[in-house]
């Protein structure tokens, strides 16, 4: 070979590493902290590093290798200059920062020569210099609240950014996510990576995926290769003998006669391998997000057996750590969330009514608007909601008020506390602040002589979870366009157990999926019946004793 065609091969090496980052990879032959790179076993990630779409989404199984394929992503961008304003790699805590950035950053720095030589900088955890431009680690976590509602984070609002990396997206503050993103705003290049084991339904990287591409790794069975016939594009979907082990999981897996497990055509039942698999658009018309869906089956490393073990005999009889950790699939039992089914079957046959004698106790939650939900208790531990409504006004809810003969309310003591109080001075009933204490414990705490009322959020969450689920406990009126907008809300809660960032200690949060308003108004209706006489039709109302205006705020 003459010097010139070695010039002009080295030249054109250099073009193509410089557009691909997996050719630079693999050319380069990374060392990373869990050994050398590999295209090997991890055939799947080629396409990854070599796609070049704005918006990204991976929903994945645990320890499938996505983090540093999308590490190695960035920094191949940063050195040739993709990210002339910087990216910022978001974890959903300071705490995560630190671990990745000591254990598996540094690593990939000290370790590979060809990043090395372009990065200064490598004592701070949470900036790198790489090549002329920032690379910076941030927690999505808020830092504060401004008038009691925004949240805020310095470190989310300075410098503008080229590019934004949110790794296990589902553990973090979602208004922190938005808060971020807002610094691509100067940006042209404008990319944007979201990486997370999925968790709730609908909600986070489930979300995402479900508005993307959805692509899915689709394995030919090249046992059956004269009968095999192409993926019919058109649909996304393989025809003949193509399986996409996650979505035909648990039959894609067959025992053999020595007991062990094999991943299998869904057509013959022969062994298929993840190594010959590519990747599919079930959704090829979406053009403007690219969805990444894998899981523990595709991986080389994790034995099939093991997995189907765990969904049939889950640990700690866990199922959705199972389904999320090791299927990649969004999963929740049902008694941490409720769903839309479990509000209409409280639905009775009465429509909502426009107004009723008392004594009722009414709910609010305070926002641009008020959403308002009044009723009564119909005997011990038995409650029947009659009104739910939206208004615009303080007023409105003072002429609810007399309207439903309300002895007791509860409403949100927060963003618009002067508001409350003032409008609490001027009922003739009871009208008591609410605020949510995590310290709480047990029986909400009753400040009579503040109207102010504290309860932990969790166990009102999970009492109001009871009252909806448990047969004969409430009764809402019959279905319409406003119970149906109240349904959505109430199931826009779901609980799961999450590490305390503080002190390490595991415990149950309600996570918000969306407008949630109504589940709220709801916590605080049931509140105040708590304070309230039981219902009892024909009674005299004219003789029940009018409680005084005369508390202090």
């Amino acid at each position: 070979m003459s010097k010139a065609t070695k010039k002009d091969d080295d030249l054109l090496l250099e073009q193509l590493m410089a557009v691909d980052a997996w050719i630079w990879a693999d050319y380069n032959h990374l060392t990373l902290p869990s050994g050398p790179y590999l295209t090997e076993g991890h055939e799947y990630t080629i396409d990854i590093l070599q796609c070049d779409d704005k918006a990204q989404c991976a929903m994945k199984g645990a320890q499938m290798g996505f983090t540093l394929t999308y590490m190695l992503k960035v920094i191949h961008n940063l050195i040739y200059g993709k990210y002339s304003q910087g990216f910022m790699y978001l974890f959903p805590t300071i705490g995560t920062v630190r671990r990745f950035s000591q254990s598996r950053f540094t690593p990939l720095i000290t370790d590979n020569k060809c990043i090395n030589k372009y990065v200064a900088g490598t004592d701070n955890i949470e900036l790198k210099r790489v090549g002329s431009s920032n690379l910076y680690f941030t927690g999505a976590r808020s830092t504060a609240k401004i008038e009691g509602s925004k949240k805020s984070s310095a470190a989310l609002k300075s410098e503008p950014v080229d590019g934004l990396g949110y790794d296990e997206y589902d553990e973090m503050d979602m208004e922190m996510t938005l808060l971020a993103k807002a610094r691509l705003d100067h940006s042209l290049v404008k990319d944007e990576f979201y990486l997370s084991t999925p968790s709730i339904p609908g909600f986070g990287i489930d979300k995402k995926y479900q508005k993307s591409d959805q692509r899915v790794r689709m394995i030919p069975c090249k046992a059956s290769s004269r009968s095999y016939k192409p993926v019919e594009q058109s649909s996304g979907l393989g025809v003949g003998h193509e399986t996409c082990l996650e979505l035909e999981f648990p039959d894609c897996l067959k025992y053999r006669s020595d007991g062990t497990v094999y991943r299998a055509c869904k057509v013959c039942g022969a062994e298929i391998f993840p190594k010959d698999g590519k990747w599919v658009a079930r959704k090829p018309d979406v053009k403007d997000l690219v969805g990444w869906w894998i899981s523990q089956l595709n991986s080389v490393y994790v034995d099939p057996g093991s997995i189907l073990e765990s969904y049939h005999d889950p640990p700690n009889g866990n199922l959705t750590e199972v389904m999320n950790s090791k299927l990649g699939m969004a999963h929740i039992a049902s008694e941490n969330k409720l769903e839309r089914n479990d509000i209409y079957s409280c639905c009775g046959r009465d429509p909502i009514s426009v107004k009723h004698v008392g004594p009722c106790s009414m709910g609010v939650d305070v926002g641009n608007i008020l959403h308002v939900t009044i009723g009564y208790k119909a005997g011990k531990d038995r409650y029947v909601i009659i009104k739910i409504v939206k208004v615009d006004n303080f007023n409105d809810l003072h002429d609810l008020g007399k309207l439903f003969g309300v002895k007791m309310c509860v409403i949100d003591s927060e963003p618009e506390a002067h508001k409350v109080r003032e409008f609490g001075s001027g009922e003739s009933y009871p009208v008591f602040g609410c605020k949510y204490n995590e310290n709480q414990r047990g029986a909400a705490s009753w400040d009579e002589r503040g109207r102010m009322v504290q309860v932990n959020r969790t166990e009102i969450l999970d009492a109001t979870h009871d009252l909806m689920t448990i047969e004969g406990r409430c009764v809402i009126p019959r279905r319409c366009k406003e119970v149906e907008d109240y349904a959505i809300e109430m199931c826009n809660t779901a609980k799961t157990l999450e590490e305390d960032p503080n002190t390490g200690a595991s415990k149950y949060y309600y996570r918000v999926l969306g407008p949630d308003h109504y589940r709220h108004s709801t916590n605080y209706f049931y509140l105040a019946c708590q304070k309230t006489r039981i219902f009892r039709p024909g009674e005299k109302q004219a003789g029940l004793k009018q409680e005084p205006n005369n508390w202090v705020w």
